[in-house]
């Protein structure tokens, strides 16, 4: 299976750059194999959390 990122893809980064996975419309977060592993925060920051609100990275573009 491939990813292909669109150029309206919004991509996700953990805190050293490394692209982990993609934001869709809700602020869900789903890695490059399609598995849900968190959601961008509510509270504007562009942090993501996982299921336990652990920071995993922030969103990137």
């Amino acid at each position: 299976m491939t990813t292909t990122l669109a150029p309206s893809t919004t991509f996700v980064v953990n805190d050293s750059g490394v692209r982990i996975g993609t934001v869709d419309a809700n602020g869900q977060v789903r890695d490059f194999a399609g598995v849900h592993i968190g959601s961008v925060r509510d509270d504007g920051s562009g942090a993501v959390v996982d299921f336990s609100g652990v920071r995993l990275g922030h969103v990137a573009g």
